[in-house]
């Protein structure tokens, strides 16, 4: 319900990101988690981002692969970042916000078109949520290999609590084995080939990405189930 309501307001942002507004510092101080982030228009996977933003134009972000603090500069709806960040926050940026929602659109160091979406929290949640969110039953509806999508039906992946996992397809089991879910980098190793895919959330769905080869499985929570 939470993350259907999540994506109910990213669509309302979406619609109004084009009228121009101006925002003061309480519009956006706070302490905001990265939900999507979108480069040249495409969903991205990404590690846990969390950014507080403070009264007295200073900003921290905590991130897996290092913290860093910064101060910014806010006119109108432009917000310019300063730190020793390469990627995001040492540039500026468009502002939206709609209510608990806070949206960022600029170029990353590459100059590329980048849109980042926060939802505001009261706290930094523990890493063993993000364990609790990927436990249970997915539809998996979908295989990218690079430039190749490849359909599936009536094919589930399960994971229970103690790692233990499989892909079933039609009522016959494919593949099961034993996976370890990383909650700090999101990732789900699995031990059979010990191989590394990055798990993250886009919405109600689940994607797994595997950064060597360029597969990516997509998943859904659904009316399929093994029982």
């Amino acid at each position: 319900m939470e993350r259907n309501l999540t994506k109910f307001i990213l669509l309302c942002a979406g619609l109004l990101a084009g009228c121009q507004q101006s925002y003061e510092i309480q519009d956006i101080e706070g302490l905001w988690q990265l939900e999507t982030y979108e480069q040249d228009a495409l969903a991205k996977s990404f590690s846990p981002v969390f950014l507080e933003i403070n009264d007295n134009r200073s900003f921290a972000v905590s991130r897996v692969k290092g913290d860093l603090s910064g101060v910014y500069k806010l006119q109108s709806d432009k917000l310019a970042m300063y730190s020793t960040d390469v990627e995001w926050f040492n540039s500026t940026w468009s502002v939206f916000r709609y209510k608990d929602l806070l949206k960022l659109k600029g170029k990353d160091d590459r100059a590329r078109n980048v849109t980042l979406s926060f939802t505001r929290i009261s706290e930094v949640p523990g890493f063993e949520e993000f364990e609790r969110t990927i436990v249970g039953e997915w539809e998996l509806y979908k295989i990218r290999n690079r430039n190749k999508v490849e359909r599936l039906q009536q094919t589930v992946f399960s994971i229970d609590e103690s790692g233990n996992y499989s892909i079933v397809a039609a009522g016959d089991i494919q593949e099961s084995g034993v996976a370890v879910i990383n909650t700090r980098h999101r990732k789900i190793i699995f031990e059979n080939d010990q191989t590394e895919w990055k798990a993250w959330l886009y919405g109600r769905e689940l994607r797994l990405t595997n950064e060597k080869t360029g597969v990516e499985y997509s998943l859904r929570r659904g009316e399929l189930s093994l029982n």
